[in-house]
């Protein structure tokens, strides 16, 4: 069986390369003809918004987000690809300000590519943590301020101080939406808010999402069914095929963040502002779903 992620250390780097820039490209250039010149003022740089977004898909998916290692690597052997490569700290600014544009580059592929059929109508639901700095020097952290980004990882048996990642994906583990939340919201508060522009709906989670409120608001005001199952010892338990059939397919989207955190390093953005660290994980969302792509076009490339 061949791995989603297996291309990575088994095609040629520069294919790969090739393969993201014009995915990201053609989606930069449509969005571009929707809703207007992202660049306000000033002509367009020499180093593209598109050539940026892609090495900073490099450098998240083959260097663990060591940006300075990732550009060192790409100015001393891929040079023909990227000849106007500009300085760490131009480049970091760039990418930073590049944040809600990658997001809506993953979602125009994500549509285009069909990777989420209009007639997938389920949802699973998970969150992950995002270790902004250690515990003991949260109070301290200058990228965030503030108790309630101080939680508890529960899967992990850690403190937490920092953010959470909550995202929805389909059953073949597609990410539809994702949000930050601080590490101290429970997950359940979370789901009005992931899910205030979606609509008819069936929504997976686990137990942390079994939430009768959020259950009756999702319902009425956007036609979504969540389905999280309710305590052992509750006085309405679920049957147990249904309990057995929930928890089967949630293991699609545990996948999904293993992958992200242990390929793409999600929990540990190492960045020093909000919207750098936003930056980051927008970037590694977009390598992951570029992944379902990959074996396609790298085909077609030898072919």
């Amino acid at each position: 069986m061949i791995g989603r992620t297996d291309f990575i250390t088994e095609a040629v780097w520069s294919d790969i390369i090739l393969v993201w820039y014009c995915l990201v490209d053609d989606a930069y250039q449509e969005l571009e003809r929707q809703f207007g010149r992202w660049r306000q003022r000033g002509p367009s740089p020499v180093f593209t918004d598109s050539e940026v977004i892609t090495v900073a898909l490099v450098i998240d998916t083959f260097f663990g987000g060591h940006e300075a290692l990732g550009l060192s690597f790409l100015r001393q052997y891929q040079t023909d690809l990227f000849p106007h490569l500009p300085g760490t700290g131009r480049f970091n600014e760039r990418r930073t300000r590049l944040g809600p544009l990658i997001d809506q580059v993953r979602r125009w592929i994500t549509r285009q590519e069909g990777l989420l059929p209009d007639e997938d109508r389920i949802r699973l639901v998970d969150s992950a943590p995002i270790f902004v700095n250690t515990y003991a020097r949260g109070s301290r952290s200058a990228t965030l301020a503030g108790p309630e980004y101080f939680g508890i990882a529960k899967s992990q048996g850690a403190k937490v101080f920092g953010l959470r990642l909550v995202l929805t994906t389909s059953c073949e583990q597609v990410v539809d939406g994702w949000m930050l939340a601080p590490a101290s919201h429970h997950d359940s508060l979370t789901l009005p808010a992931l899910l205030e522009g979606e609509a008819a709906l069936q929504v997976l989670g686990d137990g942390a999402y079994h939430h009768p409120i959020s259950e009756s608001v999702l319902t009425e005001k956007h036609d979504i069914r969540l389905l999280a199952p309710p305590r052992k010892d509750s006085s309405t338990p679920w049957p147990p095929a249904l309990r057995d059939t929930v928890t089967r397919l949630r293991r699609n989207i545990e996948t999904a963040l293993g992958i992200l955190a242990v390929v793409f390093h999600v929990e540990q953005p190492n960045a020093r502002s909000l919207h750098g660290l936003v930056s980051r994980i927008s970037t590694r969302v977009l390598a992951y779903t570029l992944c379902f792509l990959m074996d396609k076009y790298l085909a077609q490339l030898s072919a």
